[in-house]
Formats: C-alpha cells, sequence, structure tokens
C-alpha cells in the first residue's frame, strides 16, 4: 500500500482551484480522500476536503501542514468526490458552492451539537450554609434545591428554566465549588421521532400482480448485474409502485447492500417513512430521514449513522441525494417529474439528473418512478439511454376514478365552486366520506384592481401583483415577503369602487365554512405550513379522519395515499395553462392527473371534479381520458419541432441590477460578444426582460442558449464570464436544464 504525505485540498474560501498541502506524520493513515480538514491560507485556517492524495516529492517548494480533522469520519465518498467535480462543471458553479450543497453546515462546522453541560452537587450545604445562601443570593439558593430535590445531575439548561434564573447564578455556583459540571453527549434519534402518525405496512410483501412482478423482475436483475442502469418505473395512480420498490430494497439490504430514497417534497416524508420502517425495520440496519425540518442535532445524527455505515436506508428530499453512503446500490426517485427537485440558487442542480449520474459513478442503478413522467425521462427511454417498466392498472382491481369537466363560463360570474362540486361535496359529508380540493394558489384573492383608473396594486419591489390574506387584512407579495395593511381605496386614483378579481386557498376554504358550517375542513399551502411539523399533524389529522375536507396547493397533489378519499376537485385548472412557459401543458397535464390520482384508492371509486374555463385545452381533455401516451407523443412532437427541451438542451442566463439602463447596456453588449464566440455551437435568443422582471428592487433580464451539448457551450461560457467586464452593479448567474422560467 502507497504512502502518501500530501493532499490536494478544495477549500472553502472562494478560491475555486484546489491547492496542496503536506499530511503531517501525526495525521498519516487518518487523512483520507475525502476527509474534510483545516489548513493555513495566508494569514487563517480554512476548512477544505481533500480530493486526492500524492506523494511530494516532485512538488518543488515547501508544502503547508494540513493542521487536523474537521470530522474524524471522511465527509465525502468517492463517488461523492466524481459528483462534485460533474456538478462544478456541468452546472457552471463553484467548487465551494458544490461543497456546500453536498456536507451539512453542522457536518462542515466541527462542532457537537450533542453535547450538552449537565451540573451536579459537588459539595453538600448544611442547613446554616443554605441558609447565607438564600439572603445574599436566592436564586443561587433555588438553583441549589432544585438539584438537590432531583437527586441527580441535571442539564444546565433545564435546571436554569426550571429556576427562571440566570446563567450567572449557576456560574457562581460553580465557581464557590457548590456545583460541578460536565459535558454529556445527547442521543437524538437520527429520524423523526414521533411516527405513530404515519401510515404502516404489514411487515411482510403483498402479493405482486403480474405488471409489478414483471417491474421488480426487471429491476432486480439489473442490480444483480452491478452495472449503471437509468429504469423508468412508469405506473398509474394506485399501481402499487410503493410496494415494488420496498421489495427492491429489501433484496438490496438482504445482501448487505444500500439504499437512497428521494422524495420531492417534506410533506411526503412522514408517509414514506412509516412504510419503509414497518417493512424494512429487521433487516438489521437503521433507516434515517434527511430533510430542511431536522433540527441540527438530528442532522448530525443522520449524517454519522450514514457515515459510519450503521444506517444503510435513507429517505428524503433532494438533498439526501448526497447521503455519505459508499456506493449505494439503489437509487429511488419516487415522482421523478417533480419540479420541487430542481434547486433554486447555487448550484441550481437537478436532484434526479444528479442521482442518475450517481447512480452512473457508482455503478448502480437509479430507479424513476412516477405516473406522470417528465418528458426529459421519457425522451430518454425513447433514445434507449434508459430502460422501462409498465403497470398500467391499479391495485386490488381498484378502478381508476371518473372525471368530469365543469366549464365554468356557464356558471354564474364570480363562481368560485360549481353546483356540481357542491353537491358532490355535500353528498360525501354525508356518506362520512372525505374530499380533497386542490388550487395551486395561495392567499384570499390575486388581483386589487381599479375599474375606473386600471390600476393593479402591484409590489413596490416585484413587477407582481399584491396578494390579500384576508385573516390578518394584510396583502403581500409571494415573491420577496413585502407587506403592508390592506388598501381600502385604489392607490392611484383613490377610487372606492377597486375590487379584488381571483382567489387563493384562503377564499375557497371561507367559502366552504359559509357552505356547509358543520364540515370540519383542513388547509395546506407555504402560509398554514409553517413549523416542521405542520405537515405530519395536518395529514395525520386526515388520515384518522379528523378533517372531512382538506384544502390545498400543489403539497396535496401528489404521492400521498388515503384510502377514504372518494372525491378530489380540481377548482381552476388553467391556473398552469397560460403562464409563459413552454412546459405549461405538461405541468398542467401533470397536476391534473396527479391530484386526480388522490381519489379513489380504497374500496370506492373515486370521482374527481374538474373545474376550467378552457376545457378543449388538451391536457385537460387527455387528463380526463387518461390518455397519457397521446398526450406526451403530441407534446414531444411540438417540442421537436420548436427545438425545445428535451430534444434540444436549454441554458438560461439571467441578469439583474438596480439600474435597468446599465441592464439594457451590458445585456446586449453581452449577447454580441457571446454569438461572437458560440453563435456557431448553439441558438442564441435575448436580450429580453424576463416575464416577472423586476425581484426585490432587481431589474430583471435573461438570454437563451439553445444548444445540443451543455457541456460544449458551459465550458466557453465560463470562460467568456472570467474576461467580460461587467459593471459592479450587474449579477448574472447560468442556469442550466431551467425549471422555473419566471
Amino acid at each position: 500500500m502507497e504512502n502518501f504525505d500530501s493532499a490536494t485540498v478544495a477549500l472553502f474560501s472562494g478560491m475555486d482551484a484546489p491547492l496542496t498541502y503536506k499530511i503531517p506524520p501525526c495525521l498519516f493513515g487518518k487523512v483520507q480522500k475525502g476527509s474534510m480538514v483545516r489548513v493555513p491560507l495566508r494569514n487563517r485556517l480554512s476548512e477544505g476536503v481533500v480530493t486526492e492524495l500524492l506523494n511530494s516529492e516532485n512538488a518543488g517548494f515547501k508544502l503547508k501542514d494540513i493542521q487536523g480533522l474537521v470530522q474524524p469520519q471522511r465527509v465525502l465518498t468517492p463517488d461523492l468526490i466524481k459528483l462534485a467535480e460533474w456538478m462544478k462543471s456541468y452546472y457552471c458553479a463553484s467548487m465551494q458552492s458544490v461543497l456546500e450543497s453536498m456536507i451539512p453546515a453542522v457536518v462542515r462546522s466541527g462542532k457537537n451539537p450533542m453535547l450538552a453541560k449537565e451540573v451536579s452537587i459537588k459539595k453538600i450545604l448544611d442547613n446554616t450554609e443554605l441558609e447565607k445562601l438564600s439572603k445574599r443570593a436566592p436564586a443561587q439558593a433555588k438553583l441549589y434545591e432544585i438539584l438537590l430535590e432531583n437527586k441527580a445531575p441535571m442539564l444546565r439548561a433545564a435546571i436554569l428554566k426550571m429556576a427562571h434564573s440566570s446563567d450567572s447564578a449557576i456560574q457562581s455556583l460553580i465557581s464557590k465549588g457548590i456545583f460541578s459540571e460536565a459535558e454529556k453527549t445527547m442521543e437524538r434519534a437520527a429520524y423523526l421521532d414521533d411516527i405513530s402518525d404515519a401510515e404502516r405496512v404489514p411487515s411482510t410483501p403483498h402479493k405482486l400482480n403480474e405488471e409489478q412482478s414483471a417491474a421488480l423482475n426487471d429491476i432486480v436483475s439489473k442490480i444483480e448485474s452491478k452495472k449503471f442502469a437509468a429504469h423508468l418505473l412508469y405506473g398509474v395512480t394506485g399501481s402499487g409502485k410503493t410496494e415494488v420498490y420496498m421489495q427492491a430494497m429489501q433484496k438490496v439490504l438482504e445482501k448487505g447492500g444500500s439504499c437512497i430514497f428521494l422524495v420531492p417534497e417534506i410533506s411526503l416524508t412522514p408517509q414514506t417513512v412509516g412504510r419503509l420502517r414497518s417493512r424494512l425495520g429487521g433487516l438489521g440496519t437503521e433507516l434515517v430521514v434527511w430533510h430542511s425540518g431536522l433540527s441540527d442535532g438530528q442532522r448530525l445524527d443522520a449524517w454519522r449513522a450514514l457515515a459510519e455505515g450503521r444506517a444503510r436506508v435513507v429517505v428524503g428530499a433532494r438533498s439526501c441525494v448526497f447521503a455519505p453512503i459508499e456506493n449505494p446500490d439503489l437509487i429511488i426517485v419516487d415522482e421523478e417529474h417533480d419540479g420541487a427537485y430542481k434547486q433554486d440558487k447555487n448550484p441550481r442542480y437537478n436532484g434526479r439528473d444528479a442521482a442518475v449520474m450517481r447512480a452512473h459513478l457508482s455503478n448502480s442503478v437509479c430507479v424513476l418512478g412516477s405516473a406522470t413522467p417528465s418528458l426529459e425521462t421519457l425522451y430518454n427511454v425513447r433514445q434507449k439511454k434508459y430502460s422501462q417498466s409498465k403497470i398500467m392498472s391499479r391495485i386490488d382491481g381498484a378502478q381508476m376514478p371518473k372525471i368530469k369537466i365543469v366549464d365554468m363560463k356557464y356558471e354564474k360570474p364570480n363562481t368560485l365552486l360549481s353546483n356540481m362540486l357542491i353537491n358532490k361535496l355535500y353528498e360525501r359529508f354525508e356518506n362520512g366520506e372525505q374530499s380533497m380540493l386542490f388550487l395551486n394558489r395561495r392567499g384570499y384573492s390575486k388581483v386589487y384592481e381599479c375599474p375606473d383608473c386600471g390600476h393593479v396594486e402591484e409590489c413596490p419591489h416585484c413587477s407582481i401583483s399584491m396578494t390579500w390574506h384576508r385573516s390578518e387584512n394584510i396583502v403581500k407579495c409571494h415573491m420577496c415577503g413585502y407587506q403592508k395593511p390592506a388598501p381600502v381605496s385604489c392607490s392611484q386614483c383613490g377610487s372606492k369602487n377597486a375590487k379584488w378579481h381571483s382567489f387563493g386557498t384562503q377564499k375557497i376554504e371561507e367559502t366552504l365554512k359559509a357552505i356547509i358550517p358543520q364540515a370540519r375542513i383542513g388547509r395546506m399551502d407555504a402560509d398554514t405550513m409553517r413549523k416542521k411539523d405542520d405537515y405530519r399533524r395536518v395529514l395525520a389529522d386526515f388520515r384518522r379522519g379528523n378533517m372531512d375536507i382538506l384544502i390545498g396547493t400543489q403539497m396535496i397533489a401528489k404521492g400521498l395515499d388515503f384510502p377514504r378519499v372518494t372525491l378530489v376537485g380540481v377548482v381552476n385548472a388553467d391556473i398552469s395553462l397560460h403562464i409563459p412557459d413552454f412546459r405549461a401543458s405538461e405541468h398542467t397535464y401533470q397536476l391534473i392527473v396527479q391530484v386526480a390520482g388522490r381519489a379513489g384508492r380504497g374500496n370506492a371509486r373515486g370521482e374527481v371534479i374538474i373545474q376550467t374555463r378552457t376545457p378543449e385545452a388538451p391536457p385537460i381533455q387527455y387528463a380526463k381520458t387518461s390518455d397519457m401516451e397521446s398526450f406526451l407523443e403530441e407534446e414531444l412532437s411540438a417540442r421537436i419541432e420548436y427545438h425545445y427541451p428535451p430534444a434540444t438542451k436549454l441554458i438560461r442566463h439571467i441578469f439583474k441590477s438596480r439600474s435597468l439602463q446599465k441592464l439594457e447596456y451590458y445585456t446586449e453588449q453581452w449577447a454580441q460578444a457571446a454569438e461572437r464566440e458560440i453563435g456557431e455551437i448553439c441558438q442564441i435568443r435575448g436580450p429580453v426582460p424576463a416575464p416577472i422582471e423586476k425581484v426585490e428592487d432587481f431589474y430583471r433580464w435573461q438570454i437563451w442558449y439553445f444548444c445540443s451539448s451543455i457541456t460544449a457551450v458551459s465550458k466557453r461560457l465560463n470562460a467568456l464570464r472570467k474576461n467580460f467586464k461587467f459593471d459592479e452593479e450587474i449579477q448574472e448567474l447560468l442556469d442550466i436544464d431551467p425549471y422555473d422560467l419566471s
């Protein structure tokens, strides 16, 4: 075995090129590829990740020593180091931003939130001493009496809370020798502490039907080949894709392997965890959860359980793909079409695509599951880059829901809920069944418009209209968060005739409470789901039958399984259809099919009511007949004809400035330079204002690059960016494979 005495280190210091450092003898054998270390940089210490081990014989100059390890375990596995290098290149990102996405902040800090201060009594006071202490320092005496009564050491924070005392009082007792203090390691669950509300499934596998068995055999054979494969599991809603996932995972774990399971939303995590732990809990491994709702202590516990090999299953949202599992055998991306997998800040990676690349780098299998696969994934199937299994019938002979379309043009003006939908809601309520209403817009009303002067109340910092939140009587910008008291007259002309138009989930909730006052109604949107346990609490209440109707935005549209739900209403199916986005039809179809799939998953057949003003639109018609094949063929043909993804690769270049004049000038200059540099290998469109031109007082313009190869274009774009002289007021960023085009 070769002895290495130096290492290249990628630094968290804004430097994109790695530096080489000497490994001191005291760290021989401890510094590994993927270790996080502290190194001297100029006049300070910086953290970084070891990307390569070397011998310094031919360095030609003296190397500075690595000062120490931040974590005893390596923070990145070899396949994650390769993935980081790919992400840096493909997404035009800095190595620092990539590493910060991969390694949790609590791990990078080297701090240990698992350690807590514990105090105990060092000296027993007699009655006289205690009386003197009570007179001189009553707060200290109270602390002493609490600890004495407890008859055991207590956490410093706990005793201070009980005594309503200050930290200085306890410090005085320590300095007097009355109290002693020591550090205690706190044990925390590396997953959700309480999953009693989550769905549990039988510990023995269900018997698979013919289509499920064929899909499982396809996946298992690919896992056993020990070669990379990306496999689409295309199954209609309620077809039992999760059962196929679990049985594939069980086979991996029985052979000592490991699995990563990605879900798009935190709201899906408790249900998925409950299912997986019920099934896989007896296979000699922990199952950990990974999402933004974890505390630092829980996150560190989860990370260590994975890094040390105690846990071989991790389930969570987008960043779960970076779990420190060496060469995972199986990576599952559930609801692979979902836009939540795309990160909206640097590095702007797609978790689905990163999962496929990680599987490629570790010679493992990535299963992409969906009832409404993305056109990108289907195009890769067509190009024979991915394989595919189909499950086109629901389990246990359950029927697909009946879908009815209501043309809202024939309802009364300003009607929120059609007569048909109201009658169906009444019917379900009287029968003791549950209903779900989907509207992809939160708040009460969207637009405050004056009929006299035509003024629309907009955010002063962003070029979008304000949303009225009636319960607080405020108007809020859902782009930047700016809010103010709701206006009582037009701010332009003072007219009292200005009115609110359109509506959101809050208004639907209020309307329903007036129509069916005895019904128990819940609401799930970004305004109500503010605490980390809100998702679990609301979904658990709905599952237990403590709610009759659940209203929500996209977070109720996917992956959830409630057998008592027999009615789903799509309140305004047109919202996502008329936005300036080439994916508008695809997104509309996916949302309708996904939310419709929540109905009829139990014994009774479900029903879906779609309210729309454009019933003739292809996504709505195809969703009604559940004809995904025809819709996708038509949509894909249109994309190919107009040279949009997935047939063509797309890069979005966004420029921002507070000065519109400077923004126009510099984006035009850049477009000319880009045309000279890369015009022969891509089509350049723009510059033009972004659909939402102003956000948080910054004007935004954009340029599009349509190309056949991201790597070829991005490499030359990056070189041009380094040499182009932008004004200091201009900010710019590249979004590779953009998803949100606003």
